[in-house]
Order: C-alpha cells, then sequence, then structure tokens
C-alpha cells in the first residue's frame, strides 16, 4: 500500500508546472473576457453561441457568473444551459498537464461546444420560446473564480494573478492527489474488472452514471471524471456527459438566488438530460464506427 501511496504523489508532482502555468494563462483570459461578458450576456440572438464559448474557459467561475445573471433576468433559461453544458471545470487543466492528451482535448473542448449551441439553440426555441428576459439597472457579478477573493482585490494585477493561479493550482493538485490515490487503492483491493463493472464499463448506460457523478457541486467531480477517463474506466462518451452535467458551483447560485426553485429545478435536470444523452450518442456513434 505504501508504494501506492508514494507512486501516487510522484504522478502527481510532475503535473505541477504544468498546472500552474495553465493557471496563469486562464487568470489573464478570465480577466481580459470580463470586460465584455456583460455586453455579451444580454444579446439574446447570440445567447447559447456566446454562453458555450464562455463556459469553455476552464474555471466554474463563469458558470456561477451566469446563473447569477439569470437570477437577475439579464439571460435566459436556454443561454445558461448552454454556459453550464460547455462548462468542463478543471478537465481541462489536468488533462493538459498530460502532455499526451492534446487530441483528447480538442475533442473534449469541440464536442462540449457544438452539444452547447445545439441544445440551447433547441431549448430556446422550444422549452424556453417564452420566456421573457430583460437586464435590470444592476447586476451584482464578478466574473472571476468561484471562490472568494476579497483579500486580493488591492494586489497588483500581476501579483493577483499569480496568487489566483498558486492558489488554484494547490487546490486542484489536492483534489488530483486524493482522487488518483483512491483510484489506485481501489484498483489494488478489488480488482480492475470488478471496478469497471461497477462504473459499468462496455455498457450503454455508463453516460447516465457519469452525468450523475458530474452533477456534484465543485472541482471534485470534474478532477475525478477526468482521471477515470484517463485511466480508461469510462469511454469518452461518459466523460462528456459527466464533465457536460457539471457546472462547478453554478448550480448552487441558480439554487440560492432563483426566485422560482421550479426553474431552476427544471433548468438543472434539462442541463443533465443533453449532457446524458449526448454521452450516450457519441458512445453509440463510436461502437457503430468501431
Amino acid at each position: 500500500m505504501l508504494h501506492v501511496f508514494f507512486h501516487t504523489l510522484l504522478e502527481t508532482a510532475k503535473t505541477i508546472p504544468f498546472l500552474f502555468l495553465v493557471y496563469i494563462i486562464i487568470e489573464v483570459l478570465q480577466a481580459k473576457m470580463a470586460k465584455h461578458s456583460m455586453a455579451m450576456a444580454g444579446m439574446r440572438r447570440f445567447g447559447p453561441i456566446l454562453g458555450a464559448a464562455v463556459g469553455c474557459v476552464p474555471q466554474c467561475g463563469f458558470s456561477a457568473s451566469f446563473a447569477a445573471l439569470y437570477n437577475g433576468g439579464v439571460v435566459g433559461g436556454a443561454t445558461l444551459v448552454a454556459v453550464f453544458l460547455s462548462t468542463s471545470d478543471e478537465a481541462i487543466p489536468v488533462m493538459l498537464s498530460q502532455p499526451d492528451q492534446w487530441l483528447n482535448i480538442v475533442y473534449l473542448i469541440i464536442s462540449k461546444l457544438v452539444i452547447a449551441i445545439a441544445a440551447g439553440y433547441i431549448l430556446q426555441y422550444t422549452l424556453f420560446r417564452k420566456e421573457k428576459r430583460g437586464a435590470p439597472a444592476v447586476v451584482d457579478v464578478e466574473f472571476t473564480s468561484c471562490e472568494r477573493q476579497e483579500h486580493h482585490h488591492h494586489s497588483p494585477r500581476v501579483t493577483r494573478i499569480l496568487l489566483h493561479a498558486l492558489y488554484h493550482t494547490g487546490k486542484v493538485i489536492l483534489f488530483l492527489f486524493v482522487t488518483l490515490l483512491l483510484i489506485n487503492l481501489l484498483i489494488l483491493w478489488i480488482g480492475e474488472e470488478r471496478l469497471q463493472s461497477v462504473l459499468l464499463t462496455g455498457s450503454v448506460f455508463q453516460p447516465i452514471l457519469a452525468g450523475l457523478i458530474g452533477l456534484i457541486p465543485g472541482c471534485a467531480a470534474s478532477v475525478t471524471l477526468t482521471q477515470l477517463l484517463l485511466s480508461g474506466s469510462i469511454s469518452f462518451g461518459s466523460a462528456i456527459a459527466g464533465l457536460s452535467a457539471g457546472a462547478g458551483f453554478g448550480y448552487i447560485v441558480l439554487l440560492r438566488g432563483c426566485k422560482s426553485k421550479k426553474e431552476s429545478v427544471k433548468i438543472i435536470a434539462v442541463t443533465y438530460f443533453c449532457a446524458a444523452a449526448s454521452g450516450m450518442i457519441i458512445d453509440g456513434a463510436a461502437r457503430f464506427i468501431g
């Protein structure tokens, strides 16, 4: 058991430089995108496209922020679902720390963009066609990370970026280490074949299970799903289902501030359905082609 611990520690440590560099880039991108996000949010016609593009930024801050915009009446339900579906939280940074995963990252981003845009427009002209939204005078939304960062607010810009990047790197490394350790211990204790049986490996229903995992708030779910994909325990379609259903802390913000709990539950249910269905379609197509 001790060798599993040290092996996991070594594998996790290798990703630290890559993750730190990725999060520096992400912080710079977020700072630039935040200046234009409010203007984009009010454009209903292009809402699903813009929402899907914003959601692709590998942080849950935008999903939480757009949930607040929905609660404030700025964006519609279809746009919010598009943001949720395109959000991957920590999956892309974790995959970027593995040099051989570039192709999977491209497939992941393209797949989630297509799913988010398609679902967004279908929902905008069906389920949410009668929805009326108008931006209020003031909407108190900060397009940054999910965590509260008051102490960094007055720091010089470069220092703030480095501190945020260091914070996120440390947080994800911790989740990554714990997740990897649990997976390795599970494989050691119950065997790889039995673990694959629990995860419904090879089953058409695996994306349904992965989607349920994705509904868990926070980045732990996205880290877990990514590691399961990298280890071969779940299919690519299942990873898409789980990561598309996941929205970081967006669901919490939505449930906390939405005036209609029925509407908020509907948005979460629709997001899950679109995610699970997309995962099953991708896996079905892969089986048919293969």
